[in-house]
């Protein structure tokens, strides 16, 4: 039986892909098992900023506003903040997203294509915190995630695509497809190299105050301008009172490409390593109704994540505003 040039009893490999496209309105394959990790570490950054919500933006609007809504919650918001288990179990979960994103970005030839948003929107994200600056709040973004992950993005579509062009110079034949593929890796290796240069000497791993961190042994430029630019790249050592720069005393969102951007490219590794070989179908059979709650979060977790920036805190501001009328 044949539809549209579709033998349905022997469909082979490309008759499948076909018949799931039109059935099913995408060809494209989804992993429940990485929108569901994607599902909860976005789930737990929303968690975080609603935390230093209450720590840094709810005492701000009371002051705005007037009122006294869930006064004295600041204190809840800071001892979270600075509690140990939330320090080292948010550099599992960031480290782990952004891993993910790497393992995304092996399943597409799009990248290019899909930084351009993301830098779009840390462009707007900055825009909008430094008009907030205006008017009090002092919690400008400057070079957070999202700026992050556009630069990260867009590095490896450029790592990826000259590996690509590279393969397709070495011809055909059973070698040169062993050549091709294995620079598919080309982004991953990169990340690793990235990261030996950066801890050989530039930053360490620190286990201090009962968390795992990134501390800065790079001292940085002369200037606080020269140090501006070079803070996007790595953190540097902070030392104000010698002049030095430190973006996290003046943002309060901040990821530098180093090691950040390192953990995206590396992720590409694991996303050749499993996701284009048969491995990639080894948690198929575990998925059901119990993780389509999550996996939709992690199926749209850019927006989730971008949503929350805004909704969190005029959420805080709408109940403010509703308190004040009783």
């Amino acid at each position: 039986m044949y539809r549209s040039g579709i033998n349905l009893k022997n469909p082979g490999y490309a008759g499948y892909k076909k018949m799931v496209g039109r059935y099913c309105g995408r060809a494209k394959e989804r992993y429940w098992e990485l929108d569901f990790v994607r599902g909860l570490c976005v789930t737990l950054m929303v968690f975080d900023h609603f935390m230093f919500c209450m720590w840094g933006v709810l005492p701000f609007i009371n002051e705005v506003l007037g009122t006294s809504f869930l006064a004295g919650a600041e204190k809840l918001g800071t001892a979270y903040w600075v509690w140990p288990f939330r320090q080292n179990f948010r550099f599992w979960v960031v480290t782990a997203f952004f891993i993910l994103c790497g393992i995304s970005c092996t399943l597409t030839r799009g990248n290019f294509r899909r930084s351009i948003p993301l830098a779009l929107v840390a462009a707007g994200i900055t825009a909008f915190t430094v008009f907030l600056e205006n008017f009090g709040l002092n919690e400008v973004i400057l070079f957070g995630v999202i700026h992050m992950l556009a630069a990260a993005v867009f590095l490896y579509a450029v790592l990826d695509n000259a590996a690509v062009a590279v393969g397709d110079l070495l011809g055909d034949g059973k070698v040169s497809r062993f050549f091709r593929e294995a620079l598919r890796y080309l982004p991953g290796l990169v990340g690793i190299a990235m990261l030996i240069w950066l801890f050989n000497g530039f930053a360490h791993l620190s286990f201090e105050n009962g968390y795992l961190d990134v501390i800065s042994d790079f001292t940085g430029a002369a200037t606080v301008q020269e140090n501006k630019f070079l803070s996007i790249f790595v953190y540097i050592k902070s030392a104000p009172s010698n002049g030095w720069f430190d973006y996290g005393a003046y943002t309060s969102d901040y990821f530098p490409i180093l090691p950040w951007a390192a953990a995206v490219l590396m992720g590409g590794i694991i996303g050749r390593l499993v996701y284009h070989t048969s491995a990639k179908y080894a948690f198929a059979p575990l998925s059901g109704a119990w993780n389509s709650g999550v996996c939709f979060l992690g199926r749209h977790a850019a927006v989730v994540y971008v949503a929350h920036m805004i909704v969190v805190p005029m959420l805080f501001a709408l109940c403010a505003w509703i308190s004040s009328l009783f």
